[in-house]
């Protein structure tokens, strides 16, 4: 395939358009920073602007890119679980720190710079996963108060009923004491039954 045809695809436009924004923004922040490091120590701030933005928007354009990517080879139509998200993130931050730790500042800062972002990564997409409630299950049952909860553990010797469970529990009993009766009812006329025979045949030897 064409490289042009590939980079105007559909799948490389959602991944290099949103990945060129992130590093924008992390280039500005950069920028910012280095410069304010730069009067801090006495050096010129552009200059220390200007080398800060050009890290950090390298930092984040490929690790948004590559975050993109991953997400999308992972995933299989279902989403992804946060356990995924958390590993992609800490792979791309290994590939973005390791590849700007090797082209700004030599070899020795590229298995440094993986492992340090990397960290970065996964803290961040953990501490994200930990407020996103998006891929939540969405459930039509009711919420479970305390005790219901805590009797719904599997070695409480109790288990909490829903309503219908309930009635269904109620209308069995109902049923074996409605037999029971019945039993009791049919001993009952059995021993009628039987003292009149006896009755009467005292009449008649009488």
């Amino acid at each position: 395939m064409d490289p042009s045809q590939t980079l105007q695809s559909p799948q490389a436009k959602s991944i290099i358009g949103p990945a060129l924004k992130i590093g924008a923004l992390s280039g500005a922040a950069g920028f910012v920073t280095g410069s304010v490091a730069g009067v801090i120590r006495n050096s010129p701030p552009l200059l220390f602007g200007l080398g800060s933005g050009i890290q950090w928007f390298g930092l984040g354009t490929t690790y948004w890119g590559t975050r993109s990517f991953i997400f999308q080879a992972w995933d299989t139509g279902k989403g992804l679980t946060k356990s995924d998200k958390a590993s992609a993130s800490a792979i791309a931050g290994g590939v973005a720190g390791s590849g700007v730790g090797l082209l700004t500042r030599g070899p020795r800062n590229a298995i440094p710079g993986a492992i340090m972002f990397s960290l970065f990564g996964f803290l961040g997409q953990t501490a994200t996963n930990y407020y996103d409630k998006t891929d939540m299950p969405v459930s039509n049952e009711p919420q479970m108060n305390f005790w219901q909860r805590f009797a719904s553990l599997k070695w409480m010797p109790v288990t909490v009923l829903k309503d219908g469970e309930y009635e269904d529990m109620l209308r069995e009993r109902q049923l074996k004491l409605e037999a029971e009766i019945a039993l009791v009812d049919e001993r009952i006329e059995a021993l009628k039954s039987q003292h009149a025979k006896t009755s009467a045949s005292e009449t008649t030897s009488s």
